[in-house]
């Protein structure tokens, strides 16, 4: 089994990546973080998992800083959960050194950013077989699978002509994922809309199959400690034609979570619950279903790139593709509208 290192030891690394490897008996040889401070507290959380002989690289430690890891030829894959402006440089650093890469979402912080890393990745480094995927579980959750399969696969509701996406969320300050300095102080557009945002895009676009082309809306700032922007409401247009809107805000005093797709034969609707996400299919043919399901979509990602080092053939719903797209749309709904630019 190729041998991993988890580059960073912040939130995400230490409640889900981490456990996620050893979910999936991944070999996991190295934990990087700048500091050996971070890098500690994630090495005990290895060893209190089970995973032994695990090393330490950091800036501030002598002879075993990013560089000391990356010549490394025990090590061949790399997972990267770093924040947004400095996983770029790094995801290139890593191909230099012939690693395979999967990174954190999103894929960079606006779409030019992404377009030229990926160009980078196509013109020097695909050939020789190094895998660049970006980490996007909701691709991944069987939950939104079964979405996909009634909708795109089986094409239960008929063509689609509406999808109505509803995110609402409460971003107080304290919270474990808004007290990192990066996300407080966001030095990319679109704060929490950005970093939590193509979360809800890639379901979106997952699920119905469909390209968001064109957005046209007003995004605000609401809450004054969620720079640059936290809410936006806007219409869409698909690839297929139909229309719909997108309510996204991470200052809401309400929350809500609810995708409506609405087709020639019935709708689709999706929302979260107590024991994990709601799938109904109500069609005018009088035939209805519901299914419930939880399950970790970190794993199932993992265990694709995994699988993905050892075939040599990643799987496209973790392409670096699919991730500038969902970042497109967040780029158009964050700058008022306009085409969206896909890849």
């Amino acid at each position: 089994m190729a041998g991993i290192a988890l580059l960073g030891a912040g939130i995400f690394a230490t409640d889900e990546h981490l456990p996620a490897l050893v979910f999936n008996k991944a070999d996991l040889k190295a934990i990087y973080s700048r500091s050996k401070k971070t890098a500690l507290t994630l090495v005990a959380e290895a060893q209190k998992l089970g995973v032994k002989d695990v090393e330490l690289f950091s800036e501030d430690t002598a002879h075993h800083n990013l560089d000391d890891l990356l010549k490394r030829d025990d090590i061949k894959a790399v997972i990267i959960v770093l924040p947004i402006l400095i996983q770029p440089d790094v995801i290139r650093r890593c191909w230099a050194a012939g690693k395979h890469v999967l990174s954190e979402k999103p894929v960079a912080k606006d779409v030019q950013t992404a377009r030229k890393l990926i160009a980078d990745y196509k013109s020097q480094y695909a050939d020789k077989g190094i895998i660049f995927s970006v980490a996007e579980q909701f691709r991944f959750m069987p939950e939104f699978g079964l979405g996909r399969k009634w909708v795109v696969e089986e094409k239960a509701i008929g063509d689609i002509n509406q999808l109505h996406l509803k995110i609402w969320r409460n971003q107080a300050p304290g919270g474990k994922y808004y007290e990192t300095e990066w996300r407080k102080v966001p030095e990319y557009q679109g704060g929490f809309l950005l970093d939590g945002g193509v979360h809800q895009t890639a379901m979106l676009r997952w699920i119905s199959g469909q390209e968001v082309v064109e957005t046209r809306g007003f995004a605000r700032q609401v809450a004054a400690h969620l720079p640059p922007l936290d809410t936006v409401n806007a219409g869409i247009l698909l690839s297929g034609g139909g229309t719909g809107t997108i309510s996204m805000s991470f200052a809401s005093a309400k929350r809500a979570t609810e995708l409506t797709i609405i087709g020639t034969k019935g709708s689709f609707f999706l929302t979260d619950g107590p024991n994990g996400y709601i799938l109904t299919l109500d069609l005018t043919s009088g035939e209805k279903r519901t299914e419930t399901l939880k399950t970790n979509g970190v794993q199932v990602e993992i265990k694709a790139f995994l699988e993905a080092i050892q075939s040599g053939n990643a799987q496209a719903r973790a392409g670096p593709e699919e991730a500038l797209n969902d970042l497109a749309i967040i780029e158009s709904l964050c700058s008022g509208g306009g085409k969206v630019d896909l890849y």
